[in-house]
């Protein structure tokens, strides 16, 4: 058997044969600089959704990377973030398995394919901060610009005074750096930047350097209004539909409004500062509007009643007598006060926080946070709801973390950060009998939905200069999934105690007296998921690991591992892996550099026992005779790669090697297993499996020529696999085959038209493979009546033996901006055609028509 990324692959092609296909919302043409929210509709025939992924391929990696899809307000919805779309296409398929366990697929055959639309326009800068383009005299001063584009930078340089600024930087579409004017009455800074499509423009901005006059007294205030309404009507989407009659007759409306309504205020006395902000937002169908207004508004006041006390604890955990919220929104509300800048700081409402980046990384809740940050010390206290729970749907999650943190002339730091989530409320007086039910568990009714809780902590350190940084972290999780059986402590120490164990009342009083000043069982409740979790080893979870970053040689190297049973808090550690690696990445000349090596296994051991207890206590480490279950994957990946310049004649040439050994540790298991039967059961377990892969890419984007008005580009890449299977099924194999791709693309500007088109090729060696073609195009009509005017069309074959189906697809826009206003219509139609199974044949349709108001 391959590996197991291929062999799912593989299994889902086979099972989804003849299923019915499902509708994925992915355009023929998908802007490269935004992030893309991909919507998957099921029809009735495949029933209700258990879970579903979202599969696309990126340059250098032979199997896909995906996108979990979640369900939001009754959709399900996965998200991509532009970072990702880097290709010349968007190469994706989706997967999803319905509660009957029935997995479907789409497209049936292969992938399907969208254009990316790169950014032809050169940056430009918005001064933010300052308001007005003064400086003060020597004082150290941060400069933000906002930078007006498309995509993302690529690059920048910044000179101050002629003399290159070193401390500045890019943070999402803002500029920044640090100066500080002496003896000047003016300073002149220039900026060149090159974002990711190589769009390049060079502005000077002169600033006027005169003496701080620093108001005693400073007050702000704006806001912020956008509206939006939308009708969507789809044709053939509850229904396989070959035919005119039943496109019309399969109709689904939706009316969707949108909106947004927030201001903020800011006001400075001194050394004390007050921030307000609110923002009333919204996504809701008018078809539920009555049933979701005033409930969600209601329940965000319930919020603030129960939390606008950081202290206290009981009215926190006590629902009685709410109201269930039926709907979630994005309304936002925050009050600041802070005391000398940042030295001291308040605030209630919604926020995010960060602790550790293993462990708390932007973590959003709403609640009270406090916040003392000086040259040498840093504490932060964090409390409030991180989930706000849906009627039947989700409990409300409570949070409490603190942060401890010493610095040393920002050269070292030590800082330890310990937090609680659980999403069981209710006071622990109430809760602590076992079968006892929480006043909110029969408010919220979530029947077999059980409530978790989770205990995290975290410990790092770390030293940073000029030339490099290391850091070091460990974190330990205390994860149980089901926390509704609480069990009573006290009587839980009389029962051990009564049957020949330890006397414990001691330390149950000690656990007394600390949940008297912070009641730390009202999120850490004993229940029997804790006694289970015990027994089972899945209790804990531990990961640690080292980061090492020298800026001037762009390296980056690492070295981690994390359990399975692992849990941060919003947090992306991931888990049950052990890796290691550098990667370099340096520019020479115009020309720019990158390599790397990478180690990867999965299936880790648990750390606690295995590692952490063998090493001070080699006695109590687990011994037990290996089996297949204990097989893991490793995969070794070396990368190397080069871009060059842009020329203006010949454009910019890209190249990526990438070679991956995809290996096990079945044959270091078989040899310790005790059994022969054992050893020859992992020697051939079907997650035994070696694999090379040698992947080269060849990336062409030439110049824009200019030929008058008419303005032209073109695009040309290759991407070549060959594979050989070593071993498949603990078998010695040898078969080798080619993956091969190409692409083609070009577009041509006149006056107000462009024309797009691209055309690429994807085929295998391998035995039974698909071979794939994708034609595309695009024109599009700007400054009209209306400002934009764009037809979209795609042609899609695949190909075994023979023609085995083809998709047509096509989409017509119109947009108008009247001031403040924006109208905008879409037109999707889309033909399916299986020549295998007529009854997979489709037509659908989707009419799209949309306002907007903006201020």
């Amino acid at each position: 058997m391959k590996y197991k990324h291929t062999l799912l692959v593989i299994v889902l092609v086979l099972t989804t044969f003849l299923l019915y296909a499902l509708e994925v919302d992915v355009k023929n043409a998908v802007p490269a600089y935004q992030n893309l929210k991909v919507t998957l509709t099921p029809s009735k025939a495949e029933g209700t959704i258990k879970e579903a992924r979202f599969f696309f391929y990126q340059t250098g990696a032979r199997d896909p990377l995906y996108s979990e899809f979640t369900e939001e307000r009754g959709m399900w919805v996965a998200n991509i973030p532009y970072t990702y779309l880097t290709e010349e296409e968007l190469v994706y398929f989706a997967v999803m398995q319905n509660t009957d366990g029935t997995v479907f697929r789409t497209p049936q055959i292969g992938e399907q394919k969208a254009r990316l639309i790169k950014d032809t326009t050169a940056p430009k800068l918005k001064l933010v901060s300052p308001k007005s383009a003064d400086l003060a005299l020597g004082k150290e001063q941060v400069v933000i610009f906002e930078v007006i584009d498309e995509s993302a930078l690529s690059s920048f340089t910044v000179t101050l005074d002629g003399q290159e600024a070193t401390r500045s930087g890019v943070f999402n579409q803002y500029l920044s750096f640090l100066v500080t004017p002496t003896n000047q009455t003016e300073s002149i800074a220039n900026i060149t930047m090159t974002d990711r499509y190589g769009n390049t423009a060079t502005e000077e901005i002169r600033f006027t350097v005169q003496a701080e006059k620093a108001p005693m007294f400073q007050a702000t205030a704006g806001y912020r209004t956008n509206v939006e309404l939308e009708y969507i009507l789809g044709m053939g989407k509850s229904a396989n539909a070959s035919d005119l009659e039943t496109l019309f007759s399969d109709l689904d409306h939706q009316l969707n409004l949108t909106y947004e309504v927030g201001g903020d205020a800011y006001l400075k006395a001194g050394p004390v500062g007050l921030q307000v902000l609110g923002t009333l937002k919204d996504t809701v169908s008018l078809f539920d509007i009555t049933e979701a207004y005033p409930n969600t508004l209601q329940a965000d006041l319930q919020n603030i009643l129960n939390l606008y006390n950081p202290i206290d604890f009981a009215n926190e955990f006590d629902y009685t007598g709410e109201v269930a919220r039926k709907f979630d929104n994005d309304n936002q509300f925050l009050v600041k006060v802070s005391f000398f800048g940042p030295a001291l700081t308040y605030q209630f409402g919604d926020q995010k926080t960060t602790f550790q980046k293993e462990t708390i990384n932007e973590m959003g809740f709403r609640g009270t946070s406090i916040g003392l940050d000086l040259s040498f010390l840093e504490l932060k206290v964090s409390k409030g709801l991180t989930d706000l729970g849906l009627y039947q749907v989700a409990w409300p999650q409570n949070f409490f973390g603190f942060q401890f943190a010493i610095k040393v002339k920002k050269a070292w730091y030590l800082q330890t950060n310990l937090s609680f989530i659980s999403s069981l409320q209710g006071r622990y007086t109430d809760l602590k009998q076992s079968g006892a039910t929480s006043d909110i568990g029969t408010l919220y009714d979530l029947g077999s939905v059980l409530p978790d809780q989770n205990m995290l902590f975290g410990l790092s350190t770390g030293h940073w200069n000029k030339h490099f940084s290391v850091d070091a972290s460990f974190s330990l999780s205390l994860y149980n999934e089901n926390a509704s059986t609480i069990v009573d402590v006290n009587q839980l120490a009389t029962d051990l105690e009564g049957q020949g164990g330890p006397d414990l009342s001691t330390y149950v009083g000690y656990l007394d007296k600390v949940h008297a000043i912070f009641p730390i069982l009202d999120y850490f409740l004993p229940s029997n998921g804790l006694v289970s979790g015990i027994i089972d080893k899945d209790l804990w979870g531990i990961s640690y690991g080292l980061d090492v970053k020298v800026p001037n040689l762009g390296l980056l190297a690492w070295v981690r591992k994390t359990d399975a049973t692992y849990k941060s808090l919003g947090s992306s550690v991931a888990t049950d892996e052990f890796t290691f690696g550098s990667t370099v990445e340096k520019k020479a000349g115009d020309f720019s550099f990158r390599g790397g090596y990478s180690f990867k296994m999965d299936n880790i051991a648990d750390i606690l026992f295995n590692d952490i207890i063998a090493l001070i206590k080699p006695d109590l480490a687990p011994s037990s005779t290996p089996t297949a279950n204990d097989i893991s994957h490793i995969v070794h990946t070396a990368q190397a790669g080069v871009d060059t310049p842009q020329h203006k004649l010949l454009g910019t040439l890209g190249f990526d090697y990438t070679f991956a050994w995809e290996t096990t540790n079945a044959e270091a298991l078989a040899k310790d297993a005790a059994d022969a039967t054992v050893a020859t059961a992992i020697r051939t377990s079907t997650e035994s499996d070696v694999t090379l892969t040698h992947t080269g890419e060849l990336r062409w984007r030439s110049a824009r020529y200019k030929m008058g008005t008419v303005t032209t580009n073109f695009g040309a890449k290759t991407k070549d696999s060959y594979v050989t299977q070593l071993t498949v099924d603990g078998v010695k194999d040898g078969t080798s085959f080619f993956e091969l791709s190409y692409a083609l693309s070009g577009s041509v500007n006149f006056s107000r038209y462009t024309l797009s088109l691209g055309f690429d090729h994807a085929w295998s060696t391998e035995a039974n493979s698909i071979t794939a073609f994708g034609y595309d195009a695009k024109f599009g009509i700007k400054e009209t009546f209306f400002d934009t005017i764009s037809f979209t069309a795609s042609f899609d074959q695949a190909f075994r033996a023979s023609l085995e189906a083809y998709k047509v697809t096509g989409s017509f826009a119109l947009e108008k901006r009247l001031g403040l206003i924006t109208l905008s219509s879409n037109l999707d139609v889309s033909f399916y055609d299986s020549l295998l199974d007529n009854n997979d044949d489709a037509i659908t349709s989707t009419l799209t028509v949309k306002g907007v108001f903006s201020k």
